[in-house]
């Protein structure tokens, strides 16, 4: 059924042995792959000959169906979907999944929140059951049984498959990287910049601490009448930054206004 279902499907890599290639050749959707896979049931494998019981497979199926009829799944349509889903696309077992903050489960990268359930299985460990197609669901079992379902917040309702969701994952992941890049390039910049500038700080005051030393040994480089000379020389400072001579208030009595304040008694009595 495995070579009857793969020669036949539109593409095939059948025979291709580089891997490149046969990606290229054999690339089609999910859905391309379950439609097709339900022709290569019912239309071939079903309609071919059975040489054990020699007859037509459909015809098998039928004569089946008359003599003992289609067994009908007696429960709800709803744990149909999960029993399935359990057989197919089950969590490995030794896997145990636990709630982190009273709040929210981690699972495939991603966080999943259900107000008031997860905080009853605060401690406990889950099995998770989900469709591979469909992650922003995930059901939830204790001890094997079904409790209830916990969404993901950060796919906004929409579907998205495991392996959408991987190729997100490693998108995300990249550009995380550039950015962390680049964040780590500006901050080696300014590191440079306060080097820098540190250096400049400490050349500047070493520059006016020389030349202060330099001005105090003034005195004793030149005679008295030259630095007279210099003294006189020298520009004086601009008017604008001279402050006003201080000068004391005269002396006098001053009046002293004295608030009205209510005394305690008529507050009390207010």
């Amino acid at each position: 059924m495995t070579q009857r279902f793969e020669r036949r499907l539109p593409n095939t890599s059948h025979g291709i042995h580089d891997f490149q290639t046969s990606a290229s050749a054999g690339a089609m959707t999910l859905e391309e792959l379950e439609r097709y896979f339900f022709r290569a049931i019912v239309d071939d494998y079903q309609q071919s000959w059975d040489g054990l019981r020699r007859q037509i497979r459909t015809v098998l199926w039928e004569e089946a169906v008359r003599q003992t009829g289609v067994p009908q799944y007696l429960g709800a349509p709803d744990d149909l979907k999960l029993l399935l889903m359990k057989a197919a696309n089950r969590k490995v077992r030794s896997h145990n999944y636990q709630v982190h903050d009273g709040s929210r489960l981690s699972f495939q990268g991603q966080w999943y929140v259900c107000p008031g359930l997860l905080n009853r299985l605060q401690g406990k460990d889950l099995e998770l059951y989900y469709d591979r197609r469909d992650i922003s669901v995930i059901y939830l079992f204790v001890e094997g049984t079904y409790v209830g379902e916990a969404y993901c917040p950060a796919f906004m309702g929409q579907r998205i498959s495991e392996w959408e969701a991987a190729a997100q994952r490693r998108a995300d992941r990249e550009k995380a990287r550039t950015a962390a890049t680049a964040s780590q390039e500006v901050r080696v910049r300014l590191q440079e910049e306060i080097e820098e500038a540190k250096k400049q700080r400490r050349r500047i005051t070493k520059e006016r601490e020389k030349a202060r030393q330099f001005d105090r040994q003034r005195e004793e480089i030149h005679p008295p009448h030259v630095l007279s000379a210099l003294a006189a020389m020298q520009e004086s400072p601009p008017e604008a930054l001279r402050l006003p001579e201080a000068t004391p208030d005269p002396d006098g009595e001053y009046p002293v206004h004295v608030l009205p304040i209510r005394p305690h008694e008529k507050e009390t009595n207010l």
